[in-house]
């Protein structure tokens, strides 16, 4: 028992380390990706630089954020048993209320390019042939999204009853559901453990740690697998406490249907393992194990089972082995590359891509050197655990309507969003790193330690060995909210806590300091308020209000414009627009072309902009931009964007970007509203890179919502300033201040 105190205090001491690392790091987000083409966070000032100013600003509304939690945790702490079921109801209806808000808003978010699209697709293809054996090149690359590839299948057949018109829509409450079962699981679980007060607590974590919500409308692994860790712990909790063997048999099917709908959800196993090792004896722990993989094994080989009567036939000379994952969390900065892909992907043997693989990671591993791997594996754990936003934003840019709510939550204008989402999410971790300080007065072996245990072992693979991105953070992010709930629980007790000053005093003392911190805190808030409002809405800018945004470019260029070829791309206006713009690849020779707009209406056409431009045109961002000179009309009307060439020698010509064929995946028609026509001809699946848009000249954000928003964070520090006013404390909480005090 000696051994498990002593083990379990470094424990602990490596993960709170660990939490309050990630923790600092969480202010440097944005100097690290700055220079990026896909930038995680932009700052306050809109520059792609940090200042001390940024990080002050970032440490004083985090300080108001966990004033907040704590000023939330007193008051749940008057609060009667009754009182507590009703906050309850309350904030699920809150969550109710974000989520529905969120697919009302958002239900046009289309399927990405990129992974969710593509089993997007390859179901779309399952569900017509009953078969997996269309272009299945991405399925063999990746075989982990094979599972969530039928479950989608599943999913539009059984729920969506077939119809194509239900098909995202399915997606959508598909991924609130589960992430409502999650969320039902993680609260059910503290509320037995902690009482109704920590299951409350839970809640306002979960409604201000938004990208669970905001990552809804993108239907992949994680939509469904943020229900397993919950219900993974809380049926073990259950088993714990009854012995029941049919726990265990859950237990055993939720971590097999886990690991096949996301397979990092296979850590908790390891974690378990280590867990039932502290806390049962070596037979016990056998046994039980046991038990378990009696259920685990029999569900995953059924699984495969299936997906062999489906048609999955895995293909040697595509899969990509382990070795290859390995190799890509060598890479720069730990990520997903082109390069690493077609090097295994080019070799025909699994041998022969393991030994290209293990080339590769031995090469990184001396060439970056002990120092090297240290840089990198920071800014993996800085790049996957400190970006609160979790990189949402990165898989929901495709719309079949962009409104203004999408500019202000997924578009080109969410930096106050970001801003918000990284606040909370500082907050969070260092009440993260506060739960694992817990130990030291105590050693108590219950699912936090669970929990940590597992949270420290997926730091540990993402960091040191995987491929990292930020969403991989999302499926644990349950367990960082249930310690972090447990970690303020306690850090308001020990603050509640001191004995050194008699009863009476201790009060009046308390409030005071605490009221002269909310006042100090209110002035700093005034002070930041005023000294940012003009950048904020006194500058005007210029931003997009897109109706078309197709920027996707796959393949080699397939649009040609010479003197023998055109280039015609149609698109619907669903509201008015006076920009357009479209990117040329490269151009050859000096010539003149013209772009124009046309009309189209009862089968007639009629030009309605043109504008000559040569390969000497200054370029916005790669696109030949273009500003009519009056807005046109949208309500859903057919317009055509055709490029031409006016005159110039014969060997002059133009290729425009598009996103067609090209590559191994399949062709994916990412813009469904018009269609890519070359000399009239039209190209299948195929759309010019081309945005159409309403150029807005404003303020970044309106002066009401502005003020509104420092008056959120006024209105926290007030209820945190009510909360610490002398009150009647229930004597069950009074009893637990003691007990923790004495202990």
């Amino acid at each position: 028992m000696f051994v498990k105190k002593i083990t379990i205090s470094l424990f602990s001491i490596i993960f709170t380390v660990s939490c309050a690392l990630i923790t600092i790091g969480s202010f440097f987000i944005a100097p690290l990706w700055a220079e990026k083409d896909d930038p995680h966070f932009v700052l306050l000032d809109g520059k792609w630089n940090i200042s001390t100013g940024q990080m002050a600003a970032l440490f004083l509304f985090a300080v108001v954020a966990i004033l907040f939690y704590l000023g939330c945790c007193r008051i749940f702490a008057r609060l009667s048993d009754n009182g507590l079921k009703r906050m309850a109801a309350f904030l699920f209806a809150v969550i109710l209320s974000i989520e529905a808000a969120i697919l009302i808003l958002f239900h046009g978010v289309q399927p990405p390019k990129v992974d969710g699209g593509h089993i997007y697709l390859e179901a779309l293809y399952l569900l017509k042939h009953g078969t997996l054996l269309g272009n299945e090149y991405y399925l063999q690359l990746y075989p982990n999204n094979v599972p969530i590839t039928i479950a989608r299948y599943l999913l539009y057949r059984y729920a969506a009853f077939g119809n194509p018109d239900w098909f995202l829509i399915a997606d959508k409450l598909a991924a609130a559901l589960f992430l409502n079962i999650g969320i039902f699981f993680l609260w059910l679980l503290a509320v037995k453990t902690s009482g109704r007060k920590t299951g409350n607590l839970l809640l306002v974590f979960t409604i201000t740690w938004l990208p669970l919500f905001l990552y809804i409308p993108y239907f992949y692994t994680e939509s469904l697998a943020i229900a397993f860790p919950s219900m993974a712990v809380y049926f073990w909790y259950c088993h714990s406490r009854t012995g029941r063997p049919a726990y265990l048999f859950l237990l055993g099917a939720v971590l097999a249907i886990g690991c096949q709908l996301r397979e990092n959800m296979v850590l908790f196993l390891p974690a378990l393992l280590i867990y039932m090792i502290y806390t049962l004896r070596l037979k016990q722990t056998v046994l039980r194990a046991a038990l378990i993989m009696l259920v685990f094994l029999p569900v995953t080989f059924g699984a495969e089972a299936y997906y062999h009567h489906l048609g999955y036939r895995e293909n040697t000379s595509i899969k990509a082995p382990v070795t290859h994952w390995l190799a890509l969390g060598l890479s720069n900065e730990g990520r997903y590359n082109v390069a690493d892909t077609r090097l295994s992907e080019r070799l025909p043997t699994q041998q022969a891509k393991k030994q290209a693989d293990l080339a590769l990671i031995k090469q990184r591993i001396e060439t970056r050197g002990p120092s090297g791997l240290l840089k990198l594996w920071a800014v993996k754990a800085f790049r996957t655990f400190s970006q609160g936003d979790q990189a949402y934003a990165k898989y929901n840019q495709r719309m079949d309507h962009y409104n203004a709510a999408y500019r202000y939550v997924y578009g080109d204008q969410n930096q106050v969003l970001l801003f918000i989402i990284q606040v909370f999410h500082i907050a969070t971790l260092f009440l993260l790193a506060v739960s694992g300080l817990t130990f030291f007065r105590k050693i108590k072996f219950d699912v936090q330690l669970l929990m940590q245990i597992c949270l420290f072992g997926s730091y540990l693979f993402f960091i040191l060995i995987w491929e990292a991105e930020p969403r991989y953070s999302l499926l644990f992010t349950p367990f960082m909210i249930f310690c972090a709930a447990r970690g303020l629980e306690k850090m308001h007790q020990f603050l509640e806590a001191k004995k050194w000053l008699p009863a009476q005093k201790r009060w009046k003392l308390q409030t005071a300091g605490n009221w002269l911190l909310v006042l100090s805190l209110i002035v700093l808030l005034a002070v930041c308020a005023k000294s940012n409002e003009k950048t904020f809405t006194g500058t005007t800018e210029k931003y997009e209000d897109y109706i078309v945004n197709q920027q996707a470019a796959r393949g080699k260029p397939v649009a040609l414009v010479d003197r023998h070829h055109t280039v015609t791309q149609t698109f619907i206006a669903d509201k008015a627009f006076d920009r357009v713009a479209f990117m040329p690849a490269r151009f050859h020779g000096k010539a003149a072309y013209r772009v124009s707009l046309w009309h189209n209406s009862a089968g007639r056409q009629k030009m309605v902009f043109e504008r000559k431009f040569t390969n000497h045109e200054r370029k916005t961002n790669g696109y030949e931009a273009f500003l009519l000179k009056k807005a046109l009309p949208g309500e859903n009307r057919h317009y055509s964007l055709r490029i031409e060439q006016l005159h110039g020698p014969a060997h002059a010509r133009l290729f425009l970007q598009a996103n067609g064929r090209g590559g191994h995946f399949e062709q994916m028609d990412l813009y469904g509203g018009g269609q890519l026509y070359q000399n009239g001809k039209p190209m299948a699946k195929t759309d010019l890179t081309f945005t159409v848009s309403k150029q807005i000249t404003a303020p970044f954000i309106n002066r009401y919502l502005y003020r509104w928003l420092f008056g959120c964070a006024f209105f926290m520090l007030l209820l945190y300033g009510f909360a610490v006013l002398p009150g009647g404390v229930s004597r069950k909480t009074a009893k637990k201040i003691r007990e923790f005090a004495d202990a």
